[in-house]
């Protein structure tokens, strides 16, 4: 990413960053200003976080956005979705069960469209059939025993469902939806029928995606837009903060920073690499802040297997690769007992940057 920013593309990235921790906020029924702690602020926070860092990175590769609001409510919703889908992993067992069913059984399909995002499904000759209204599917998934009672499951339990059974109830689901659906509508209807954490949490993405506004009233966006840190002010503003913070908080932080990961096995740098891309602050800076001894590197090496440059100038760039750091691997770096410290410490940062950001926000307002 440029060092310095336009006028305009500040104000685009503001735009898109606004619309991004409405749809969060919305999601989550939280206000990220709020003096808050939960444990739902914390990760309405780390998926903020999470989608701004994939807007940043956008913006930093040029990417073409035709609707800046738009591409930022999808990486948004996005973001919620894979945060979900994470700590639910009933709802997924379920979705691998519907989609085997469309894809085997006779009579029922799964296809693609370019009107409608992911797979949509229904009985196999309706693909020419004009989608299921949006408020018929949210009646179904927060009241699903709507449906007929001959369509009901006698089984408590998706896995003692046989193909009958599923037949019986997708043919009440879509006689009801009068249209095909998205096969993660179909299968949060299921999942809240069955009892399946997380299945409306999972359902949001597309339901209502013109009403992405918030559930109170907000300030007018012109306001604040004008309101808002830009994101360069923003980043150094968290960056001289995690400059004071004790270096028992800032390794957990910095080392394994507490963003979304995404897939397992993807991997990403989060807010330690944003610094150094917006110029907020060097790869060397930040290896001042970290501040890793000979035994610190000697320990990286065992357990990563890293080779070293001769000049010690250059050790860091190795492990900079690497990052992010395992927890495990931090707690013994920081000569702690277990990884669950490392966690806890890192919440305490994360808690204070909130707060620090929230509270400057609010005196701004004020």
């Amino acid at each position: 990413m440029k060092a310095a920013w336009t006028d305009a593309a500040t104000g685009v990235f503001a735009r898109m960053d606004a619309k991004a921790r409405e749809i969060v906020e919305k999601r989550f029924g939280v206000r990220l200003d709020a003096a808050q702690s939960g444990e739902k602020q914390q990760a309405a926070w780390d998926v903020y976080q999470n989608a701004t860092v994939k807007i940043l990175k956008a913006l930093a590769a040029d990417t073409r956005i035709d609707d800046p609001a738009g591409y930022a409510a999808t990486i948004a919703r996005n973001s919620c979705r894979d945060y979900w889908r994470l700590r639910n992993p009933g709802w997924a067992d379920l979705k691998g069960r519907l989609s085997r069913f469309f894809r085997k059984q006779p009579g029922w399909a799964m296809w693609q469209s370019d009107e409608q995002l992911g797979w949509i499904c229904g009985p196999a000759d309706w693909r020419s059939k004009p989608p299921a209204a949006g408020s018929r599917i949210s009646e179904l998934i927060e009241q699903p025993r709507r449906l007929g009672r001959d369509a009901l499951p006698k089984a408590e339990l998706a896995g003692r469902l046989d193909a009958a059974g599923w037949g019986r109830l997708l043919r009440g689901v879509f006689d009801y939806l009068d249209g095909p659906a998205r096969l993660d509508e179909v299968v949060s209807i299921a999942g809240v029928l069955f009892g399946v954490k997380g299945s409306r949490e999972m359902a949001f993405d597309e339901l209502a995606a013109a009403e992405d506004g918030r559930g109170w009233d907000p300030p007018a966006p012109e306001e604040r837009i004008d309101d808002r840190l830009s994101v360069l002010e923003q980043l150094r503003r968290v960056w001289e903060e995690i400059k004071t913070m004790p270096k028992r908080w800032v390794l957990p932080f910095l080392l394994n920073p507490p963003v979304l990961k995404g897939p397992k096995g993807a991997a990403d740098r989060g807010e330690v690499a944003v610094f150094a891309a917006c110029g907020v602050a060097t790869i060397a800076e930040i290896e001042a802040l970290i501040e890793f001894s000979a035994a610190h590197y000697d320990l990286l090496a065992r357990e990563l297997n890293l080779s070293f440059s001769p000049d010690p100038r250059l050790r860091f760039a190795a492990v900079w690769n690497a990052l992010p750091l395992e927890d495990g691997l931090i707690a013994r770096l920081m000569g702690l007992e277990s990884a669950q410290k490392v966690i806890n410490l890192r919440m305490v940062a994360k808690n204070h940057l909130a707060k620090v950001l929230a509270l400057e926000k609010k005196s701004a307002r004020s």
